[in-house]
């Protein structure tokens, strides 16, 4: 995920691996668990769903190219389906990489923010963001809100009695510096998804102590982030282009290269296809860009880069109707309904951030959204999954 702009490939190479390990499972085994079924094959049907489209889409050529960008959906959930059952142990390593990957693309971002301060502000005034080696900015704010709420859980489990004493106290500097780096890159859906997991865990601080603690604890990390936003210049900038976006949709200027009004005609375009396709089927995934386009140019026609309905739900009410986006609902968040008595924080942490992140932004229409979204899920549902503690001691011998 992290090297996906350096090299495409290894993302495709990855899930080859996943593959071929899962197929020689299941040859050797030649059994799976009925719960891994119903729940990986959940998730295959968000894939499944987009296929019926293809009977009303004149153009198969951008159909084929969003059908391939959400192959993952269909081929990884089979493979985790097959595959051997990895350990916590292995899944905690997993959670260990993704963390310290961030980290350290966000200690480069920082760096090169300390020796650019200047032309770095400045593109915060021109809906632009400091450079990072994750290219696509709102995914990479996303990963590094993730990260920061992962490597707290790590520094606050107390199942892990094996680790070295460094190790914690480790976790809890990334935890912190993300934090921070999540306020200083000033990403809005960024900022946004942080305090929603940062509220989460903060109720259920307060369901585990007491409620005044949690009370203390939330103003204390509010305290903390609001410092740091008044003393961050990005940020500041940040504000100054926000109200400069709202000034904009106030006064029905132009939109043209303003991120927040072309947003909002994003969502009224979605709309305007349903009114003038279908609103039980949609237009098909095939024709849905050229639509929006085409509105643009007929509504707005100033606007040089017309961008998808940038919220997924919305998308894919235009694309697949009523229908589509109700099935996609079902079988996205059923694992989060199965395991709704027994949730781990990996699992209730990931769908707290996509449910936010949805309504700002299609992330199942890029490549690295599909493989951030998918790969934690998956990794979710395996920590919620029981683990047969010879299966356990097996793996770590």
């Amino acid at each position: 995920m992290l090297l996906i702009d350096v090299a495409r490939a290894l993302a495709s190479i990855g899930m080859i691996g996943m593959s071929l390990t899962a197929i020689i499972h299941l040859i050797l085994n030649k059994n799976t668990s009925q719960n891994r079924i119903k729940l990986y094959g959940s998730i295959a049907f968000c894939f499944l769903l987009l296929l019926p489209s293809y009977f009303y889409s004149d153009n198969l050529e951008y159909y084929l190219e969003r059908l391939q960008i959400n192959v993952p959906y269909l081929v990884l959930p089979l493979c985790w389906m097959i595959a051997p059952v990895l350990s916590k142990k292995e899944l905690m390593f997993c959670y260990k990489w993704f963390i310290s990957g961030v980290f350290f693309v966000a200690l480069k971002a920082i760096l090169y923010y300390l020796f650019n301060q200047h032309l770095v502000n400045e593109l915060y005034l021109h809906s632009q963001v400091m450079p990072t080696l994750v290219t696509h900015h709102p995914t990479f704010s996303l990963m590094s809100a993730f990260a920061t709420f992962l490597a707290w859980q790590l520094f606050t489990d107390k199942s892990q009695t094996n680790w070295s004493k460094i190790e914690k106290p480790i976790f809890l500097i990334m935890s912190v510096f993300l934090f921070v780096f999540v306020h200083v890159f000033s990403v809005r859906i960024g900022m946004l998804v942080l305090y929603v997991l940062v509220i989460a865990e903060t109720i259920k601080y307060g369901f585990q102590t007491n409620k005044f603690k949690a009370i203390v604890a939330f103003i204390m990390l509010a305290l903390v982030g609001s410092i740091v936003l008044l003393n961050s210049p990005t940020f500041k900038n940040k504000l100054i282009n926000t109200g400069q976006d709202l000034a904009v949709i106030s006064n029905n200027a132009s939109a043209n290269n303003q991120s927040l009004a072309s947003r909002l005609i994003s969502y009224k375009n979605a709309i305007e296809i349903c009114n003038q396709t279908s609103w039980l089927f949609g237009c098909g995934l095939g024709d849905i860009n050229d639509l929006n386009t085409q509105i643009f140019k007929q509504t707005f026609p100033d606007v040089s880069k017309p961008i998808l309905p940038h919220n997924q739900f919305l998308f894919l009410l235009a694309a697949t109707g009523i229908t589509g986006l109700l099935f996609f609902s079902m079988s996205f968040f059923y694992p989060l309904w199965y395991f709704r008595k027994r949730l781990n924080p990996a699992l209730y942490g990931i769908y707290l951030l996509l449910f936010f992140a949805f309504q700002v932004e299609p992330i199942l229409q890029t490549q690295l959204g599909v493989a951030f979204s998918l790969f934690f899920i998956l990794m979710g549902i395996q920590m919620n999954l029981p683990f047969d503690s010879i299966t356990e001691n097996t793996h770590e011998n």
